[in-house]
């Protein structure tokens, strides 16, 4: 019997290349507009406030980046078991793991707003923020931590809706909640209300896409699987786990590594600190895009790997491989470019020139380097997928430790008008290296034998 699950999920038949990049273009979209909270935070500081706003929004960046990564890390674990069961055709299973991914991170998201509560003021002070925008600072991080819980649940709903092999319905969530943020940004500001409205201004757009997608997710759900799974199930969980805890150590990790970072640049002032959060700001939506990619080809691998159609995985890897490459080749050329107007948006007549050089600085040192990451990713994106998180920690730890030693090491040794080329060349070369271990896992293949490939192979030999 063809069930309404059957119909919706494409991942396992027709052309591989098609069949990734429809599954993959919403999510693109959806994780660049996401990056566009920030993103307007900062337009709207830079341009209607002044620098030291752009500062405030711009120091605390790594944090709320950590707080993110908590929260598709599990994503990524909740996505690949659902995605693995339908590919099973185990719909009870994956109705239960829904039920329990939900409920667990909202446990999670609630004690870490505790905890990022509590710890507020030692965070700003280990982040080196400038007292010239430290009460912003302050409030901007406050009002973006009392709304964990909905930032987690969106995200892990999102992660959800794409093992169903839906991702356009948080979209059409998410540019509600983008457009409610930027007008909320608009009108608050103009009430004199500064970075505080701001920062209500997001928590509110926050609160309105999460509780609206978790509805759309459960009545969807139930619709399409046509079982009931368990309310929480111990045993899927401990499964669940096994993929996101090596998620979101790593992505944590990055994280911390992004705050370790931004301490050192919040150390040269003002202006340095609005320069480089703008132009981390403006890489970082392609950084994410490439995450984004590794996660479709992660649920792209583990749905094929349920339904044991793996020759279908290596196929998804090259057509990954060359979507990678198209992104990689239009962003290079348009941040090589253009990046003046790009950072132009953050800033208004009397933004110093001081700031639109140091992100120039910061995109012509990494941009180039994007080829490193387009490489890595479906690589990551295969090893995830298939469950070999040792081998995709390896390579991530690898970048990191090699990017926040050099950052310290450059900005320590180098004559004080190279340090900051130096701290910024540390990108490249940690991706590097994390690109050149994630080649050597893929190639020897023990993502193969986690999921039965190789033994597939040996018997039609």
């Amino acid at each position: 019997m063809v069930t309404k699950m059957d119909k919706k999920n494409k991942l396992t038949t027709g052309n591989p290349f098609k069949t990734l990049l429809l599954f993959s273009l919403p999510m693109i979209l959806a994780v660049t507009l996401q990056q566009f909270y920030n993103i307007c935070d900062s337009m709207i500081a830079g341009r209607l406030i002044s620098d030291n706003a752009l500062s405030a929004v711009s120091s605390t960046y790594p944090v709320t980046v950590f707080y993110l990564a908590i929260a598709v890390g599990f994503g990524v674990g909740a996505n690949i078991i659902t995605a693995r069961y339908l590919g099973e055709k185990n719909y009870k299973n994956a109705k239960t793991a829904i039920n329990t991914s939900l409920i667990t991170i909202a446990i999670i998201a609630l004690v870490l707003c505790g905890l990022g509560l509590a710890l507020l003021k030692p965070i700003l002070t280990f982040l080196n923020v400038n007292n010239e925008y430290y009460d912003d600072s302050y409030t901007y991080l406050l009002f973006y931590t009392f709304g964990i819980l909905f930032l987690f649940i969106y995200n892990v709903v999102t992660s959800l809706f794409q093992s169903l092999g839906n991702s356009k319905i948080p979209l059409y969530l998410l540019i509600f909640s983008i457009v409610l943020n930027l007008v909320l940004d608009i009108v608050f500001v103009k009430l004199n209300m500064g970075i505080s409205g701001i920062a209500i201004a997001t928590f509110i757009s926050q609160i309105l896409a999460s509780i609206i997608s978790l509805i759309i997710l459960l009545i969807y759900s139930k619709k399409v699987l046509e079982e009931n799974g368990k309310v929480f199930d111990f045993k899927i969980l401990k499964i669940i786990l096994s993929i996101s805890i090596p998620s979101i150590i790593q992505g944590s990790i990055i994280s911390i590594g992004g705050v370790i970072i931004q301490s050192l640049i919040n150390s040269f002032g003002s202006s340095v600190t609005a320069g480089y959060g703008a132009a981390y700001k403006i890489v970082y939506v392609i950084v994410n895009i490439y995450t984004v990619m590794s996660n479709a080809i992660s649920t792209y691998t583990s749905t094929n790997a349920g339904a044991a159609k793996y020759d279908r995985i290596s196929k998804g890897f090259l057509s990954g491989l060359s979507i990678c490459a198209i992104i990689t080749a239009i962003t290079t050329l348009v941040f090589l470019v253009i990046p003046g107007p790009l950072l132009n948006i953050f800033g208004n007549k009397n933004t110093s020139s001081e700031v639109v050089d140091v992100g120039k600085k910061f995109i012509y040192c990494v941009a180039p380097f994007y080829l490193f990451l387009c490489i890595k990713i479906p690589c990551d994106g295969v090893l995830k997928g298939s469950g070999d998180m040792r081998s995709f920690m390896i390579a991530t730890f690898a970048d990191l430790f090699i990017r926040i030693g050099l950052s310290y090491l450059f900005g320590y040794i180098l004559p004080n008008d190279m340090k900051l080329i130096g701290i910024f060349l540390s990108w490249p070369i940690g991706w590097a290296v994390g690109m050149a271990i994630s080649i050597c896992a893929y190639k020897i293949g023990r993502w193969k034998v986690l999921i039965g490939y190789k033994n597939e192979i040996q018997e039609e030999k």
